[in-house]
C-alpha cells in the first residue's frame, strides 16, 4: 500500500480525506472493479436508476489528459446507490469537480439541470463531483442530497470518498470541468472560463 498522495487541495485539508484514501489502499480504481486494471475482463455495471451502455469489453482507462480514455471510477450518488463513469459510456460526459464550500461551483451547479435536461435525449451526462462538503469533510449522502436539493439538481451528485477529484484538479482550482466525448475520451481537460455558455458549446460541438 503507498502512503496517502503528497498532494493535497487546500492546506487544511481534514484528516478524514487522507483516511479516506487510506481505506482504499490509497490507490483509486483505474477501471471498473469488476475488470483488471486493463479493463480487458467483462465489465459490471452498477444497479442504480441512471441509464446504462456497457463500454466495450477492451476499453482502457489511460489517463486524464486530451485524447487519453478517462478511467472508470464508481462512486456514491445522492440516492444511495453507486455510480459508474463508464456506464454512460455512448454520452456525451461533463465532470464538474465542485466543492461545497466553493462560490463559484454554487452558481455553476444553478445552470447543471437546464443543460442537463436541453442535451439529455441527445446522449448526454452531467456528473457533479464532490469532494468536500462545507467542513472540508468527505460529503456523505445528506451532503449530495443537500447539494441537489438547494439546487435543483436532477442529474448524479457523486461522493468522491476516493479522491479521484484531487487527481482531476490537483491545483484545487474548483470548478474544474472535464469534458468526455462519446467513447470516454477527454476532449477537453479544463473548461476555460467555467461558464454554462462555455459548457454548452463545447457538448454542441460533441453531440
Amino acid at each position: 500500500m503507498r502512503p496517502c498522495p503528497s498532494i493535497v487541495p487546500r492546506a487544511a485539508v481534514p484528516a478524514l480525506v487522507c483516511a479516506s484514501l487510506v481505506l482504499g489502499g490509497c490507490v483509486p480504481n483505474l477501471t471498473s472493479p469488476d475488470a483488471g486494471d486493463s479493463g480487458t475482463t467483462d465489465w459490471v455495471g452498477p444497479v442504480n436508476g441512471w441509464p446504462t451502455s456497457a463500454p466495450p469489453a477492451d476499453l482502457q482507462g489511460e489517463g486524464y489528459a486530451v485524447g487519453q480514455v478517462m478511467p472508470d471510477f464508481r462512486l456514491m450518488d445522492q440516492h444511495g446507490d453507486e455510480v459508474a463513469l463508464w456506464q454512460f459510456y455512448g454520452s456525451v460526459v461533463v465532470i464538474d469537480i465542485s466543492t461545497m464550500w466553493c462560490g463559484p461551483c454554487i452558481a455553476l451547479a444553478k445552470e447543471v439541470t437546464e443543460t442537463w435536461h436541453d442535451y439529455q435525449d441527445q446522449g448526454f451526462m452531467y456528473l457533479t463531483l464532490l469532494p468536500e462538503d462545507d467542513q472540508g469533510q468527505v460529503p456523505d449522502q445528506a451532503d449530495l442530497q443537500r447539494w441537489a436539493s438547494d439546487h435543483e439538481i436532477e442529474a448524479p451528485v457523486l461522493s468522491d470518498g476516493i479522491g479521484r477529484s484531487y487527481e482531476l484538479a490537483p491545483d484545487a482550482a474548483y470548478p474544474r470541468v472535464y469534458i468526455l466525448d462519446r467513447s470516454m475520451r477527454v476532449a477537453v481537460d479544463r473548461v476555460n472560463p467555467v461558464s454554462d455558455a462555455v459548457i454548452r458549446a463545447t457538448i454542441e460541438d460533441l453531440l
